[in-house]
């Protein structure tokens, strides 16, 4: 069986309503990926580090996915192209794994795969 790993991921937009309204477009999207095994809305954690049920973070998504370098990047790439597309070049996407955190902005392409490859080099070092 493959191992799989949990992402969170946030989408950060000119206001609340606007980055919920992203993450829920990203997530529809991001289903039909089939290196994702799932995405839901992220809850927020309540106070005893549980997770709440009523209480979900705004713009944040929890991804399910393989834990390999290869899957990491096509997800991360997948995201970046995202980003980019009409509509949602405004905006941010944080991409969390463990206490290691990736901020995708306006980047040009080889920025990005310089930033896609890092992180996936950094993972690999754990």
């Amino acid at each position: 069986m493959e191992t799989t790993t949990v992402a969170r991921i946030t989408v950060v937009a000119d206001d609340p309503a606007a980055s919920d309204e992203a993450a829920q477009r990203l997530m529809k999207e991001l289903h039909g990926l089939p290196e994702v095994f799932a995405v839901e809305p992220a809850a927020i954690p309540g106070a005893d580090g549980g997770r709440s049920v009523d209480a979900l973070a705004i713009g944040a998504l929890l991804l399910t996915l393989a834990a390999t370098p290869e899957v990491l990047g096509s997800v991360l790439t997948y995201l970046l192209e995202w980003l980019h597309r009409q509509g949602n070049d405004r905006g941010m996407i944080k991409f969390r794994m463990g206490d290691k955190e990736l901020e995708i902005t306006n980047a040009t392409p080889a920025e990005r795969k310089r930033f896609i490859d890092a992180f996936v080099r950094e993972l690999r070092r754990r």
